[in-house]
């Protein structure tokens, strides 16, 4: 055996266990179940658009990744090297990270984040910007338990405690002599008045971070446990041990910290199989697929109709760079309009033009009303280059729709459904069910910025009520008349008709044809549905941006009042609250396009689940529930689809 085998012992086994830690946080799967949340979304932009519904996907684990392989390279390097024989051991943080990898295995599920900071003195400013001074925070190495339960590590021996007492014990001369104060000229002392070392420090930060961030839903304080791996106030060496190592373990325990003292037992540690990439594992969650019904939002109303759904898709990147750019003409006219009666109303750049948040945040459009096709003249030429000239609201928008359609021709909304709907048993005949509230949203935003193509769609998927146009249609006659110039052959998908939950501000699934009995859903859709629920309980509002009732009331604006928003999150409108609380009481999965929305009501589910134990609603436990409703998908999102016939050249 060589020299080189046989030297640093302890660093060698280091290298071992940061190793086979680097590959275990690869296959690092927690044991937090993933929620029943089909994405077929393509926009998977940004830093967390990607990753935010992979709940296997911990806070700063890549970070702590990342570190274990910075010191595993260190280590490699050094033992590598034939001189380290003679050189003596390495420095490494490797123990510390070790005690935190083993933290994430052994910490109450789930596990929310590692190495995170948080203010000292609760939620402040972004940082982002320029200029901002980054407010004091104290580190956690592994927030838990949904956020209430934080971890901090320290490494520190007794040897390095004995260090910091001697250097304090330093400043006890002839300064604590009564007389010496009394001298003049006495120079301040740095003898402690009371008793202090830097863990004490570090668990007064520890507990006033926990006091100033407060537990969503609750108010309640996170509980906070000091694991010091390396101290021992009973050491067996009588000059390794001092009283203080005690007292300052008592005196953490007194200001309500939990102490761990030592490294986990081997037994302690849960194994964590290495995934093989070239087998899939058996463990592997199934696919989730729609219900038979599918409970369709104002979103996916809107995309229904669009015409980016239906109309010819670009041959090339460059013709879809082309279409939204609205001819000259066209422009003249909207400024013509749109500054005429801003003079008469108010004052306000932002209102020159229809946003998409004008008209409601689950409709992502920007367009003019179909009346005014007749402005567009056939001669007039478009180019990519008008772009930089047009003003900032038609670049946006033009923008916008430009990536929606190259989002189309990645894959398309109506291929998308007829792909999942294929995977359900041959045979299957699949409902589409919307509420009445989406519907009659659905048709005045048409009637008010819909193109000739996307109203005659409305008017037909709406046959029974709308009067968008003034032809009365039979039912077969509506199918077709949607089908019409679209791209993809009749019924493709089989939507008509679609069917109305009863007007009631409580869903009752005993007034729903086919409907099933809440007890067999599983336990997501339970936690959704009482969520919705306490969010409708609340009072609704106005958009905290609402636009004026005189802008509003006006015949000719086609502005469209903002949907009136629940007061306990601005963020989510009654009337998707309404369609997903709809789809959970009857076990269906929700068809949507606002990917924002499901964000907020998974912060709101995350938030009640702490605060009322939701994640306790499971009949039988999550282990029971049958493979149909597991793979039952209960939100089913795809890209949104804005209405674009008023900005396309095609027409």
């Amino acid at each position: 055996m060589d020299d080189l085998s046989t030297s640093h012992v302890a660093l060698q086994y280091l290298r071992v266990k940061l190793k086979n830690i680097h590959e275990s946080i690869s296959s690092y799967q927690p044991s937090a179940d993933r929620p029943p949340i089909l994405n077929s979304s393509l926009d998977t932009t940004g830093d967390e658009d990607g990753q935010w519904l992979q709940q296997d996907n911990v806070q700063g684990l890549k970070k702590l990744k990342d570190s274990v392989k910075i010191d595993l390279n260190v280590l490699e390097k050094f033992l590598d090297d034939p001189q380290s024989i003679h050189l003596p051991p390495l420095s490494t943080n490797a123990p510390y990270l070790i005690a935190v990898w083993n933290e994430v295995l052994c910490a109450c599920a789930p596990v929310d984040a590692v190495f995170k900071s948080f203010p000292l003195f609760g939620p402040s400013v972004d940082t982002r910007q320029r200029g901002v001074q980054r407010p004091p925070a104290t580190k956690v190495d592994v927030v838990a338990d949904n956020g209430k339960r934080w971890i901090r590590v320290n490494t520190v021996k007794n040897s390095r405690m004995l260090a910091e007492f001697r250097e304090i014990d330093s400043y006890l001369t002839d300064s604590d002599d009564s007389s010496y104060e009394k001298m003049e000229g006495a120079q301040p002392t740095l003898a402690q008045t009371e008793f202090d070392n830097s863990i004490l420090r570090m668990g007064r930060s520890l507990v006033a971070a926990a006091k100033a961030n407060p537990l969503e839903g609750t108010g309640e304080s996170p509980r906070v446990t000091l694991r010091l791996t390396r101290l021992d106030p009973s050491p067996a060496l009588e000059k390794e041990g001092d009283p203080r190592i005690a007292k300052t373990v008592d005196l953490l325990q007194e200001m309500g910290i939990d102490v761990e003292l030592g490294e986990r037992e081997e037994a302690e540690l849960p194994k964590v199989l290495i995934s093989n990439p070239l087998s899939s594992s058996p463990s592997s969650p199934l696919p989730l697929i729609p219900s038979i019904h599918i409970n369709l939002d104002l979103s996916v109303l809107i995309a229904l109709i669009s015409d980016l759904t239906h109309a010819p898709l670009p041959t090339s990147i460059e013709e879809a760079n082309k279409r939204f750019i609205p001819p000259q003409s066209y422009r003249e006219w909207k400024f013509k309009k749109n500054g005429t009666y801003a003079k008469t109303t108010f004052k306000s750049k932002s209102r020159s033009t229809l946003t998409p948040d004008k008209v409601d945040s689950d409709v992502a459009s920007d367009l003019p009303k179909s009346k005014n096709q007749s402005t567009l003249s056939t001669s007039d030429k478009v180019d990519s280059e008008v772009v930089s000239d047009m003003p900032s609201d038609f670049a946006k928008h033009s923008r916008a729709l430009t990536n929606q359609l190259l989002q189309e021709m990645g894959k398309g909304l109506l291929q998308e459904i007829h792909e999942k709907i294929s995977l359900l048993p041959e045979g299957t005949t699949v409902q589409f069910w919307t509420t009445p509230e989406a519907r009659d949203r659905c048709l005045r935003i048409i009637a008010k910025i819909g193109g000739v193509s996307e109203k005659r769609r409305a008017h037909a998927l709406f046959w029974t009520v709308s009067t968008l146009l003034d032809k009365v249609l039979m039912p077969e006659e509506a199918e077709d008349l949607y089908w019409l110039e679209s791209r993809y052959p009749s019924r493709f998908v089989a939507l008509f008709p679609i069917h109305l939950y009863p007007s009631s501000s409580k869903p009752d699934p005993s007034q729903v044809p086919g409907a099933q009995s809440t007890t067999d859903v599983s336990r997501f859709f339970r936690a959704l549905g009482q969520t919705c629920t306490d969010i409708l309980a609340e009072e609704t509002i106005p958009h905290p941006r609402a636009l004026p009732e005189e802008l509003v009331s006006h015949e000719d604006t086609g502005e469209i009042q903002r949907a009136i928003v629940t007061k306990a999150n601005p963020r989510l409108t009654a009337h998707t609250v309404q369609s997903l609380l709809w789809g959970a009481e009857l076990g269906w999965t929700t068809l949507t396009a606002n990917k924002s929305s499901v964000k907020a009501i998974m912060k709101e589910m995350k938030a009640m689940r702490v605060s009322r134990g939701l994640d306790k609603l499971s009949s039988n436990g999550t282990a029971e529930e049958s493979s149909a409703k597991s793979c039952r998908a209960a939100i089913w999102i795809v890209d949104p689809r804005s209405l674009a016939e008023g900005m396309s050249n095609l027409r």
